[in-house]
C-alpha cells in the first residue's frame, strides 16, 4: 500500500471466496418440483458459496482482518457441522432463521478470539449461498459492502438489486445505542447539512465513534468511522458491538415484485461483489458492477471482453489514481471480489 510518505503502510484488507459442499439431500422434496427431471442427480454435490471482505483499522488492523479471514470460514464450517441443516427445508422461514442465528454466532465466536484485544479491529461483510434455493444471506458489521447484482444478457447491463447497510455512528438506531452506553458520536457538518459542500467531495466525510484513550480522555483515543466491527475491545464500553445485521435476499421475491416475465427471467444472470470502502469512496458501485458484469458474461470477440481478474485489476488501478490525485499521494486500502450466483430452484 503506497502512502504516508513512502512509509510502507501494511495493507489492512483481507478477502476470501470459498466454494464447498453441503449435504442437501434431506431438505429437498423432489415431488414439489414442477418437473421432477430437473432434480440434480446428486444433490450432495451442490456447491455452496461463502465470500467476504474484511477491512482492518487501527495500528494492528491487518492482524485482526487476517485473523478473521482465516478463522471465519473455519468457524462457519464447524458451526454448520455442529448444527446441521439437512432436516430443514432450504428456502423455508425456519432455514432462514437457522442460518441467521448461525451467522450471528459465528461473528461473536470469531470476535471473542480477537488476537489484538483493543486498539484495532476490522469490518466484516460476508455472503452465504447454500448452493440451492432462491435465497442468499448477508451478515455485516462496519462499512464494507456486499452487492447482489442482476445482469441482463440481451442488453449487457448490470443493476444492483441489493446492498447491505453500512453501520455508521450517526444512524439513529446506532447513535441511540452508543449514547445509551455513554459513548460520543462526532458528526461532521456535511452530514448535518445534507446539501453542504462536504457531500460533493471525491472522498467524503464520515461520522465517528469517539473511543476514549487509556488515560480516560474522551478525545485521545481512536475515532472509529463505524459503529459495529470485529475487535475494537476498547470501543465495546462506548457502544460498539460485533453482532452482525443479517439480511435474507430472495430472487423469487425480486421477480414477484418486479412482475418478471418468463422471458425476462431466462434473460437474467446473477452475481455478487464484495469491496472495501476504498473502492466506493472514489468509484461508483454502478460503474464497478457494469464492468464486472461484462467480464463475467459478455462474450464479444469484436470488443475483446476482458476476464474478471483483469476487470478487478483495472478498477483497482483506476481507484488508486483517483485516491492519489485527491489525497496527495495517499490511498486507502482497496479490495474487490466477485463471484457468479447460480440460484438453483428447490
Amino acid at each position: 500500500k503506497p502512502g504516508g510518505g513512502g512509509s510502507g503502510l501494511p495493507n489492512q484488507d483481507r478477502s476470501f471466496i470459498v466454494n464447498f459442499f453441503l449435504n442437501h439431500d434431506d431438505s429437498i422434496n423432489v415431488s414439489e418440483r414442477e418437473n421432477a427431471e430437473e432434480a440434480p442427480s446428486s444433490t450432495s454435490s451442490l456447491s455452496a458459496l461463502l465470500m467476504g471482505i474484511y477491512d482492518g483499522h487501527g495500528g494492528l488492523g491487518h492482524v485482526v482482518s487476517h485473523y478473521v479471514a482465516l478463522e471465519l470460514p473455519r468457524v462457519f464450517a464447524e458451526t454448520m457441522t455442529r448444527q446441521p441443516t439437512q432436516t430443514i427445508r432450504i428456502g423455508s422461514s425456519q432455514y432462514d432463521g437457522h442460518i441467521t442465528q448461525i451467522l450471528k454466532d459465528v461473528y461473536l465466536r470469531v470476535d471473542s478470539g480477537d488476537p489484538v484485544r483493543g486498539g484495532a479491529g476490522c469490518t466484516a461483510s460476508t455472503l452465504f449461498y447454500p448452493g440451492l434455493g432462491p435465497k442468499a444471506y448477508v451478515a455485516n458489521v462496519g462499512d464494507s459492502t456486499t452487492l447482489i447484482v442482476k445482469y441482463t444478457k440481451s442488453t449487457n447491463q448490470s443493476v444492483i438489486v441489493y446492498q447491505n447497510r453500512k453501520h455508521k455512528p450517526h444512524l439513529p438506531d446506532e447513535k441511540q445505542r452508543i449514547n445509551a452506553a455513554g459513548g460520543e458520536v462526532m458528526i461532521p457538518p456535511s452530514l448535518l447539512n445534507p446539501n453542504g459542500p462536504g457531500n460533493n467531495n471525491a472522498i467524503g466525510e464520515t461520522s465517528r465513534l469517539m473511543v476514549p484513550s487509556p488515560n480516560g480522555s474522551p478525545f485521545g483515543g481512536m475515532a472509529l468511522a463505524m459503529s459495529r466491527a470485529i475487535g475494537d475491545y476498547d470501543a465495546k464500553a462506548v457502544g460498539l458491538i460485533s453482532e452482525p445485521e443479517v439480511d435474507v435476499w430472495s430472487v423469487d421475491e425480486y421477480h414477484t415484485q418486479q412482475k418478471s416475465t418468463p422471458e425476462e427471467i431466462k434473460d437474467t444472470e446473477w452475481f455478487t461483489v464484495v469491496a472495501s470502502d476504498g473502492m466506493y469512496d472514489v468509484i461508483s458501485p454502478e460503474e464497478v458492477v457494469n464492468k464486472l458484469g461484462q467480464s463475467l458474461y459478455r462474450d464479444d470477440k469484436e470488443n475483446a471482453a476482458i476476464l474478471p481478474l483483469e476487470a478487478c485489476e483495472q478498477l483497482i488501478r483506476k481507484a488508486t489514481l483517483k485516491w492519489m490525485n485527491a489525497a496527495g499521494g495517499y490511498r486507502d486500502d482497496i479490495s474487490l471480489g466477485v463471484s457468479k450466483l447460480n440460484f438453483i430452484p428447490v
